[in-house]
């Protein structure tokens, strides 16, 4: 962004004041550039996954990169345990995310280095794992979950992440072309996609889980416009 001001020439002073004369044509020169940024809204977005069933929800769990470590900061990895081996229904037993730090005033938009974890949920008893999933380092931005549920809909089996690049402007994401990780455990399931709107990235989540079975019944994701 460029933004052109004016040379103003100046008069000589006189005892009752002093003129301004009004810029010359001429002089109009081009002011240095200014800094550019990208912006992340204060505002979030939600897509919602519910199962329906409500006995035994747990409280809230959840994880907000945005709110609780800055603007900058977008949900990047998941890590996540099965079901005990002894129950019969597949599903995420256990989940830890983690919120990566993209430098909001370099136009490269890159990783920083810096990344906060935070334990999401455990149930009463973990099976295998851990298994995890990330979105790469360079050039790659979160734009929703996909989930596999049960057939019934009645809880989560599996999750990835789906991701974004810039575009070739440089200037926004190419949510034309979207990747995806792996699916953390690799269940099979009934596909729900917690897609971002057009231009926004995935900034956390809020799950409930069932405190006596285990397994997610209801999941909101979180997403914020990105502009440059």
């Amino acid at each position: 962004m460029r933004i052109v001001r004016s040379a103003f020439a100046f008069v000589a002073l006189f005892a009752a004041g002093c003129a301004v004369e009004s810029a010359d044509p001429d002089l109009m020169v081009d002011a240095p550039p200014l800094s550019e940024s990208w912006i992340v809204s204060n505002l979030p977005v939600n897509a919602t996954w519910d199962s329906g069933l409500v006995a035994n929800l747990s409280p809230s769990r959840y994880i907000h990169c945005h709110d609780d470590y800055g603007p900058g900061y977008m949900l990047t990895s998941l890590t996540v345990f099965q079901e005990p081996v002894a129950t019969p229904a597949d599903f995420i037993a256990r989940m830890t995310a983690s919120c990566r730090d993209y430098d909001l005033l370099d136009p490269a938009l890159p990783w920083t280095g810096a990344s906060m974890t935070k334990p999401i949920f455990a149930a009463p008893s973990v099976g295998p794992g851990p298994f995890s999933i990330q979105v790469p380092a360079n050039d790659s931005y979160p734009i929703g979950l996909q989930l596999r549920v049960s057939g019934g809909g009645t809880h989560v089996k599996d999750v990835r992440i789906k991701y974004a690049h810039k575009d070739a402007t440089g200037m926004a994401l190419d949510v034309a072309a979207p990747a995806y990780t792996s699916w953390a455990i690799g269940y099979a399931g009934t596909i729900v996609n917690l897609d971002c709107p057009n231009q926004q990235v995935l900034t956390g989540f809020d799950l409930n889980n069932d405190v006596v079975a285990g397994p997610i019944r209801y999941l909101q994701t979180h997403c914020r416009d990105l502009q440059y």
